[in-house]
């Protein structure tokens, strides 16, 4: 049989001590039943020594860990980190005890390496040695037979290894039946996590008898892989967070170690079947919008890009068989495949979105020299907006360069006029030219995006409508614009100055342009919207209104 990895999600914990965000009770119940539903073995659901943390986690541990009030799919063991002091591992045991009994752990660390010995705790071996004695034991006093003790020696792949043996041997023979072994600054090479998994597995006495788990950082980008290559060294425990939160660079991000797991199973011969993959894109998201961190574009399994293409050679091939370039099954993680087209589509590409879009065949729906056509403006429009484009964008295209409609807006805003509160509510009018023909609309709402929605659902009579996604981007281009600093260290020749002066980069601000992106729901279908202007508000109403336009100019007929 295969061994079973169990997944120890430490987003409450160590992702929400990541720099610049913050979390606070709903937001970790949410994660916290989400990661319930997916199948998840453990949630270490805060560090109860901080009293932010405190009352949030017992309340968790009611709902999440007691199948008395759990409606989730799975009731995980909900866990608690503790220094190895007897304050910290009893405040732990009082923030788990509403879960059930066999759903509770303690996880207590201390520091092992010279670097934390000599400058962060202050504490020599035989005192640390005397410390895990006596808290690893109190830990498993307190939740008894049926609960769990982790143990950690932080810092363990910096420590010396002889002392490191001599710290998990003391866990071990106090009640711990976890044993993780983190690479705290993430700098270990995987072989040589490896190898230092082997060796505890030959130097400690009892450890075949516990669990080995893995808790990797990321500072070097290494954290998936060292992970892996622990797995293969027997670690049977995972310890990561959704979309690498972690202090500094973060924690191994676990959904792409299981995924690693799924695709590689003949390989790592374990198994993670327990974990349902398909909600891996959702629970993604909603970590993303708790936290207003964004998915990396190019997230190996949840970013925008991962199962998207665009380049006409690798279109080509994924068209004939996704598994040309996608290794991963995107239904696996809840994703589908997409194709998007942007300024390196070919013929190929487009006439698949065409197909694929009910536009027909080439040479039977359409000829050769629409196709080219269609294909140079997208190319065009994508280097103008610096993106690919929306599938509303993409349409429009091909309503025009295929069919023959005007690519003429027939939703415009003309003018607005809007009232806000220092409370959030806010009310507009608003005037809207359709089809050449003025109209006037009125809303009100917990905010101006809220009262534009009313508002220009009653111009448009296009109702009823849903905002379900909004972005706005606000940048400039420019020497003295962020990320452009750079050009002031370098030197230009006259004719490169010149090309500078020409593009508009001698701006340092007043060029400012913001963006607003806007998916909006009307009628089962949804429309993708873009806007640009100076202000950034301004910028969303117009992403709203040309959502409208898409509206008016894919449906026919639209009579309001």
């Amino acid at each position: 049989m295969r061994s079973k990895i169990d997944i120890h999600d430490t987003t409450l914990r160590d992702g929400a001590q990541t720099p610049f965000i913050g979390m606070d009770f709903w937001d970790r119940y949410v994660i916290a039943k989400a990661l319930a539903n997916i199948g998840v073995d453990v949630i270490e659901i805060g560090f109860a020594a901080n009293d932010m943390d405190y009352e949030s986690m017992k309340r968790i541990a009611r709902y999440i860990g007691s199948r008395k009030y759990s409606k989730n799919r799975t009731v995980p063991i909900v866990c608690s980190l503790a220094r190895v002091l007897e304050e910290d591992v009893n405040l732990a045991y009082e923030a788990i005890e509403p879960a059930d009994s066999d759903k509770r752990r303690i996880h207590v660390f201390i520091g092992t390496s010279e670097e934390l010995m000599n400058y962060s705790h202050g504490k020599r071996e035989e005192e640390i040695l005397s410390l895990i004695e006596n808290n690893v034991g109190r830990a498993r006093e307190l939740v008894g037979e049926q609960g769990q003790v982790e143990y950690s020696s932080e810092d363990a792949l910096r420590t010396d290894f002889d002392f490191l043996v001599e710290t998990i041997q003391t866990a071990i023979g106090n009640g711990a039946d976890v044993i993780n072994v983190p690479d705290t600054t993430g700098f270990a090479t995987p072989d040589r996590y490896y190898e230092t998994i082997k060796e505890l597995r030959r130097g400690v006495k009892g450890i075949e008898e516990t669990t080995l788990s893995a808790h990797i950082h990321n500072d070097s980008g290494n954290a998936v892989a060292t992970t892996m290559k622990g797995i293969e060294a027997g670690i049977r425990q995972v310890e990561g967070t959704i979309l690498q939160l972690g202090e500094r660079a973060g924690n191994a991000d676990w959904l792409t170690v299981v995924t690693n797991l799924k695709i590689l199973r003949d390989h790592y011969k374990v198994d993670v079947d327990h974990i349902d993959t398909t909600m891996f894109n959702d629970l993604a998201r909603l970590v993303s919008s708790i936290t207003r961190y964004p998915i990396p574009l190019t997230h190996p399994v949840t970013g925008k890009a991962a199962f998207s293409e665009s380049a006409g050679i690798h279109v080509k091939g994924v068209i004939n068989n996704y598994q040309t370039y996608f290794v991963i099954p995107p239904e696996l993680v809840g994703r589908e495949m997409d194709i998007v087209l942007g300024q390196t589509s070919g013929r190929n590409t487009v006439a698949y979105f065409l197909r694929r879009n009910g536009y027909g065949e080439l040479g039977k729906d359409y000829t050769i020299e629409q196709l080219d056509k269609m294909t140079s403006a997208i190319k065009r429009y994508s280097v103008q907006i610096k993106d690919g484009l929306t599938n509303t964008e993409s349409k429009l295209f091909a309503e025009h360069y295929i069919r023959g409609k005007l690519l003429e807006r027939r939703v415009e805003l003309v003018d607005f006029n809007s009232r806000n509160s220092r409370e959030g509510k806010a009310s507009i009018e608003i005037v809207l030219k359709v089809d050449g023909k003025q109209r006037t609309g009125s809303g009100k709402g917990k905010g101006p995006v809220d009262a534009y929605m009313e508002a220009i659902e009653e111009a448009s009579g296009i109702a009823p409508c849903e905002l379900k996604y909004w972005e706005e981007r606000a940048a400039y281009h420019g020497r003295g614009a962020y990320g452009f600093e750079i050009l002031d260290q370098m030197e230009f020749s006259d004719e490169e100055n010149e090309l500078i002066r020409a593009n508009g980069l001698e701006s340092r601000g007043q060029e400012a342009v913001a963006e607003g992106l806007v998916e909006v729901s009307y009628n089962r279908g949804i429309y993708h919207g873009r806007g640009v202007a100076r202000d950034i508000t301004v910028a969303t109403y117009e992403a709203i209104t040309n959502a409208f336009d898409a509206i008016f100019r894919l449906n026919e007929p639209i009579h309001k």
